[in-house]
């Protein structure tokens, strides 16, 4: 599928008007994934309302990620965990979260070289694989940087991108006892009016890299 033409997102809700982030309605973005897994998928918004949007990636495997998100003047802040959303269905297994607490933001409105912010999120799992139900907390603790505009040439085309590097921490408890935690780092460029474009990282499971193929924003 070729790479669509960049097109301004001025159907965005009000509230969630970003210039890296375009929230409109029926946008979708296929991208290839890399890595520790190696899968195409898509990114649609399913639903856009005056204060927050929904989005849902459809894995060529199988899998699905649904998410909802607020707005707060051009601030985009994820309601559930980014990483995977609050439900993520697969052919045997069935992963469902409740928010206990949210403290930060996302991504902000309008980021600039150099600036810095943080999400921490503490969320109830419970997770069904195979039929047997497993109970967790997870504490989630973001922290992240804006860098400069690069080039950036990926298989959509070539963009002028920001930077942004963050960090995250995962504390996963089972029965009140800390099982396991998760230390990642990722990059990610985010083009003008067309969204993240890549994105680099890597985690205690390994790295993983998603470059963007094609978009379409109406």
């Amino acid at each position: 599928m070729p790479a669509a033409t960049e097109t301004p997102a001025t159907s965005s809700a009000g509230a969630c008007q970003n210039v890296y982030y375009p929230v409109v309605q029926g946008a979708s973005w296929q991208y290839q994934l890399s890595g520790v897994t190696n899968d195409t998928f898509t990114r649609t918004i399913s639903a856009v309302r005056a204060d927050g949007f929904d989005d849902q990636d459809t894995f060529s495997a199988g899998t699905t990620r649904t998410a909802s998100w607020a707005c707060q003047d051009g601030n985009i802040i994820a309601l559930t965990p980014s990483s995977e959303g609050p439900t993520v269905s697969a052919a045997d297994m069935q992963f469902d979260f409740t928010v206990e607490s949210n403290d930060g933001i996302s991504f902000p409105a309008n980021p600039q070289p150099g600036q810095t912010w943080t999400q921490n999120i503490v969320y109830l799992g419970q997770q069904n694989v195979g039929g047997t139900t497993i109970q967790s907390r997870n504490v989630l603790e973001n922290s992240c940087k804006v860098g400069n505009i690069e080039t950036v040439n990926v298989p959509a085309g070539e963009f002028q991108a920001l930077r942004v590097d963050c960090t995250t921490k995962i504390d996963i408890y089972i029965s009140d006892t800390l099982a396991f935690t998760l230390n990642s780092s990722n990059a990610a460029w985010h083009a003008p009016q067309v969204g993240m474009v890549k994105s680099s990282g890597s985690s205690d499971m390994g790295a993983t890299d998603i470059v963007l193929l094609a978009y379409s924003i109406p």
